[in-house]
């Protein structure tokens, strides 16, 4: 089983509910807003994910992550503005 495709399913179920927030003022005011994931998630995401592809690679499957997972993970993050360009690099 790809220990990398399961952290990557809990991440995309856990972020694909939130949405960004509609300003509520004139376009002409911008108000910023925090980001909705915490760097802390990120940081914690990225430990696993590194976590994961090292037990994958102990149990004869690296590499096992589907793209199409990673880019609808990626995708989401998009668009709340999360940087995880750390999902395409793989522990070689």
């Amino acid at each position: 089983m790809c220990v990398v495709s399961m952290v990557i399913d809990h991440y995309r179920e856990r972020w694909e509910p939130i949405q960004p927030q509609p300003q509520p003022y004139w376009p002409w005011i911008i108000v910023p807003q925090p980001p909705a994931i915490a760097p802390e998630e990120v940081a914690e995401f990225r430990r696993l994910l590194e976590r994961a592809r090292e037990y994958d690679k102990r149990h004869a499957e690296p590499d096992c992550e589907l793209e199409e997972k990673k880019a609808a993970l990626k995708a989401i993050a998009e668009k709340l503005g999360v940087d995880i360009s750390f999902v395409d690099a793989s522990s070689t």
